[in-house]
């Protein structure tokens, strides 16, 4: 287990796997995007990514893990970080646009910079934003600090676009780069993540793990699709933690395009939760509801319909839709790092010891 302070030592970590690492593409400032490939010769293949979301950091530390320790036959498949920028931080962000790093150790200093460095659309509610040369960026508060505890930093940007969309209409096409504010989160903190939004050309304020249904999309998802696209997954894996969760765990499922790998995805599910339930770990509460999007089959599965939720397709959608079965991690982020990082493992490693039997 690992937690990468920069995407460099994840590189160097991927490097000293001795398994060769694929350039899918770059990032805007220029980083790779990588794939690795390990397992076996048997196809399907599995499919396993995090880090769309670089605040849910102990996905990206298993899925690197995953790398040397998923014993399959089948081909493996790994992306693991698919936001290199943001993995390195709201500093390193900054820097894009600043030419160099800045130093800061509160919030007030970063809201100054934003101010000061920038040309301010937005400045109440424990968020400021501000447009620093082509770039935007966002200050948000740990949730004790917003208006509405229950609302997470990128719903309080979807909120801006929805009563004041005027307010978001300079960022159109571009990315804006928030501060998590998740005071302790292991792994992420405050300002040790960016969270990369980006502005489609309809408005909307979107984070990297939509667009998979979009003509217009970012490098990062595009990167995406066409390494699907070639090795055809049977399953795949999105590695994913909710901040709403305390230290629950609930697993994300996706309805199936035939009924003979609905029920293996049914099978699946229920084999995983019950491995998660056996570890110690709690479960989402009965009466926990996600989102309107998702039904539960059984305490801990939920299933998301896309078409409900109107944000365009996720990855793990985008899967389900086009290439086989699809899963989704979401470890409760303010358990310990340690055991985020041991969900994550124990899921892909049970569903594909299922996966294997068919």
């Amino acid at each position: 287990m690992q937690i990468f302070s920069t995407y460099a030592e994840l590189l160097d970590r991927v490097e000293q796997t001795g398994r060769p690492a694929r350039i899918l593409g770059h990032a805007p400032d220029g980083s790779p995007i990588i794939s690795v490939k390990t397992g076996g010769d048997k196809e399907p293949a599995v499919f396993i990514t995090a880090g769309s979301h670089s605040t849910e950091h102990a996905g990206v530390s298993a899925a690197v893990a995953l790398i040397e320790q998923l014993d399959t036959d089948h081909q493996v498949y790994v992306i693991p970080t698919r936001d290199p920028i943001g993995l390195n931080g709201f500093a390193y962000a900054l820097s894009l646009s600043l030419g160099e790093t800045p130093e800061f150790d509160s919030f007030e200093e970063v809201e100054n910079i934003l101010r000061d460095q920038g040309e301010t659309f937005y400045d109440e509610d424990g968020m400021v934003l501000s447009l620093i040369g082509d770039c935007g960026y966002a200050t948000s508060r740990p949730a004790e600090h917003r208006p509405d505890p229950q609302l997470g930093f990128y719903q309080q940007l979807r909120e801006i676009e929805k009563s004041h969309p005027e307010i978001v209409q300079p960022f159109i096409g571009r990315r804006v780069y928030m501060s998590p504010g998740q005071s302790g989160v292991e792994g992420t903190g405050n300002f040790g993540r960016a969270y990369t939004l980006i502005v489609s050309p309809q408005g909307e304020v979107l984070h990297l793990n939509r667009f998979y249904d979009r003509a217009w999309a970012p490098v990062e998802c595009r990167c995406t699709c066409r390494l699907m696209a070639e090795i055809n997954p049977g399953i795949t894996f999105d590695l994913h933690e909710s901040q709403l969760l305390g230290e629950h765990f609930w697993l994300s499922a996706r309805h199936q395009q035939d009924q003979q790998r609905e029920v293996l995805e049914q099978r699946i599910a229920r084999a995983t939760i019950q491995a998660i339930a056996d570890s110690g770990t709690t479960l989402s509460s009965d009466d926990y509801s996600t989102s309107p999007w998702f039904t539960s089959s059984e305490k801990g599965v939920y299933w998301l319909d896309a078409k409900i939720r109107g944000e365009g397709l996720n990855l793990a959608d985008y899967a389900a839709h086009f290439f086989g079965l699809a899963f989704g991690t979401e470890m409760g982020m303010y358990g310990t790092f340690e055991k985020r990082f041991s969900l994550a493992m124990l899921t892909v490693q049970t569903a594909v010891k299922v996966f294997e039997e068919g």
